[in-house]
């Protein structure tokens, strides 16, 4: 008798224990992600890092952590920072951070809305470095003002579509690709071919960001599509007499053995 009462409490145990690593595990929550992955987040920050003229001339320097909340539908809204070393480098970093887009958190693979967090590493010496490294390429001053809501449209939505801006105005983004576009080692190699697609949002500064890999061909061509796309400077988009964010999408074509561009975008 003894022994199958050991033996029931011991089910009991097993059942109980089993049972609530099920709850624990249905209610498991995975905080939201960037739709672009980390290397690439890592560069659009630096990208478009602009350190605030008078506290690089002081040397001001920590990190700013920003605090938002991403809905069910990745949309993040109302940015704070909870303290900050300088009022101006804390507005930079709620600038970058909503620049950000985001995949919704998730609750047993529903999605939910969250708190998150971003932190942006303000560094006098890293920013003076990366400038060093970096050609900045600027655009020629806009007449249109900025949209400040962050809003992002497609290109059917705009009066004016954004383009690739060249010094020289003759120059096509067919003949950037043809100069540019160095054929990866790897897929020369291994005779690679295929059409890289890349989406991403061009912003009112006139860089790249959020980009996304939505075909991938591999061997070397993703990173050298990338490469090409953030090195491009464009004029924005506008929409309502405002310089607006635009999502749009670029096929780049590795060819091997025959032309190895293709100009297959969407603006």
């Amino acid at each position: 008798m003894k022994t199958n009462i050991l033996i029931n409490n011991k089910v009991c145990l097993a059942l109980i224990f089993l049972l609530f690593t099920n709850i624990i595990m249905a209610q498991t929550i995975i905080r939201p992600t960037t739709v672009t992955d980390k290397a690439l987040l890592k560069d659009m920050i630096q990208q478009h890092f602009v350190y605030p003229q008078n506290a690089l001339d002081k040397g001001l320097k920590g990190k700013i952590k920003v605090i938002f909340t991403v809905d069910k539908n990745g949309v993040a809204t109302n940015h704070k920072v909870a303290e900050a070393f300088d009022e101006e480098c804390a507005a930079h970093a709620i600038h970058l951070v909503k620049l950000i887009q985001w995949k919704p958190a998730t609750r047993d693979h529903l999605p939910i809305e969250y708190q998150h967090e971003y932190t942006i590493d303000f560094s006098p010496k890293t920013y003076l470095k990366n400038l060093e490294k970096n050609i900045i390429k600027f655009i020629p001053q806009q007449e249109e003002p900025i949209d400040t809501s962050y809003a992002i449209y497609e290109s059917r939505q705009l009066e004016k579509a954004p383009k690739p801006y060249f010094n020289n105005k003759n120059v096509t983004i067919g003949a950037y690709l043809r100069s540019e576009l160095v054929y990866p080692d790897h897929a020369k190699e291994f005779e690679i071919s295929g059409t890289v697609k890349l989406s991403f949002i061009i912003e009112t500064d006139g860089k790249a960001s959020n980009i996304v890999i939505e075909n991938s061909v591999g061997g070397g061509c993703d990173n050298e599509a990338i490469r090409l796309i953030q090195n491009l400077t464009w004029i924005p988009g506008v929409k309502e007499g405002k310089l607006v964010r635009v999502h749009t999408t670029q096929d780049i074509t590795f060819q091997f053995g025959e032309r190895n561009y293709h100009d297959g975008n969407q603006y």
